[in-house]
């Protein structure tokens, strides 16, 4: 998740900013289970969802913030500004395991519901405390919901510092290298182990490199200056998204319609996410196209005040990718014990989208060095009282 900036280090690419935001609400509403907000975010109106994106929009990113201290002060220079960054995800990952862990326990011997702990696999914990939390420290331990970030971890550290030095050199080489490796993943099963399951990681980073190398990619040659427009490939990445629409037919999710499909469920085979499946990379990589030459860097609309907020999220993507699972588990457990009525749904996303929204613009004042009024108020009366108490101590 490394901090976006412009390919011309005066203006941000408000694209990254926005879809990136937009694909933490995403996940947010997602992973609240059973949300009634969650049959309108992606996954329902395609083959990939806010995974994918965020990851496509990793690659693209990493390039913008770290390609320029690679060619200008050297790999060890860019290598460093990566690890510190990896840094950063590593101690996010193990702090929001134990949050959750410490929350989704104590939820469970409060309510006496076991499967707030069990569900999520943080119960593993509990059952022996001393191997799950090395396990953890060493990313083979992932609760559900907690496994994006040591995907992130592993392909910061290992995989984005050698796409950013060779795509200098040969990109196309980089393209193969990456491409092969994915194939390699699928068809002989390759993956890294995990304590909770038995396949591995629910991210397989042998696939998901992939969607990181596009983004980084394509990022490489949008410095040079814009992507030319095909038309023939713009009206082929309409047909595919057209066509994961049709073939997911979300209108099923309406009563009456549950039988009303075009194509039969089980025509393509499983499109696994784990693997990163050729219709899911295929579909975001559409998306990406048409995103790219549809839209300008600094398009209007996405800077107004609805679209600025949400490309707030994006900014402070490990931040609010943090808060947001929490509060998704908050949510998660109010909607069990109270109840899913429609309105209880609709206040708990309002309320943590809410909190994710303010909490990125609180981030974004300090970022610009603005104190809130609050504590300007504050600094203000110790001031006062430290500047009267020196003009009286004389008398």
């Amino acid at each position: 998740m490394p901090t976006s900036v412009s390919s011309s280090g005066a203006q941000r690419d408000l694209r990254i900013d926005f879809f990136r935001g937009l694909a933490l609400l995403f996940i947010f509403v997602d992973h609240v289970p059973d949300n009634v907000l969650a049959k309108f975010t992606l996954r329902n109106f395609g083959f990939s969802d806010a995974a994918e994106v965020f990851v496509l929009l990793a690659g693209f990113s990493a390039v913008l913030a770290y390609s320029r201290v690679f060619e200008g002060q050297g790999f060890k220079a860019g290598l460093n500004r990566v690890f510190d960054r990896v840094r950063d995800i590593y101690i996010w990952h193990l702090a929001l395991i134990v949050i959750c862990s410490i929350g989704l326990t104590s939820a469970a011997s409060y309510f006496g519901n076991f499967s707030y702990a069990q569900n999520i696999g943080v119960h593993v914990f509990s059952l022996d405390p001393a191997r799950s939390t090395v396990m953890a420290a060493l990313l083979v331990n992932q609760p559900n919901s907690l496994n994006i970030l040591p995907l992130y971890v592993v392909l910061m550290m290992v995989w984005v510092p050698f796409v950013l030095w060779l795509i200098q050199r040969n990109p196309w080489q980089a393209l193969v290298l990456s491409v092969g490796l994915w194939a390699a993943a699928n068809l002989l099963s390759m993956n890294l182990p995990s304590l909770i399951h038995p396949n591995g990681w629910v991210f397989n980073p042998f696939a998901w490199q992939l969607l990181i190398t596009i983004g980084a990619l394509t990022a490489h040659f949008s410095r040079q200056g814009p992507l030319p427009v095909s038309r023939p490939l713009m009206w082929l990445a309409l047909g595919y998204v057209a066509f994961a629409f049709l073939f997911v037919a979300p209108w099923t999710q309406i009563p009456g319609l549950e039988k009303a499909r075009l194509f039969s469920p089980d025509m393509l085979g499983n499109v696994d996410k784990t693997y990163l499946s050729g219709w899911r990379l295929l579909h975001v990589v559409a998306l990406g196209y048409l995103a790219l030459i549809l839209l300008s860097p600094q398009t209007q609309w996405l800077t107004r005040a609805w679209a600025t907020g949400i490309g707030r999220l994006g900014r402070h993507s490990l931040e609010i990718f943090s808060v947001g699972t929490i509060l998704s588990f908050v949510g998660w457990v109010v909607l069990v014990e109270a109840g899913y009525g429609l309105a209880l749904q609709i206040l708990v996303n309002i309320i943590g989208i809410g909190i994710l929204l303010g909490m990125a613009w609180a981030l974004a004042q300090r970022n610009r060095g603005t104190d809130w009024v609050f504590v300007q108020s504050v600094q203000r009366f110790f001031t006062e009282r430290r500047g009267s108490g020196v003009q009286a101590s004389p008398a």
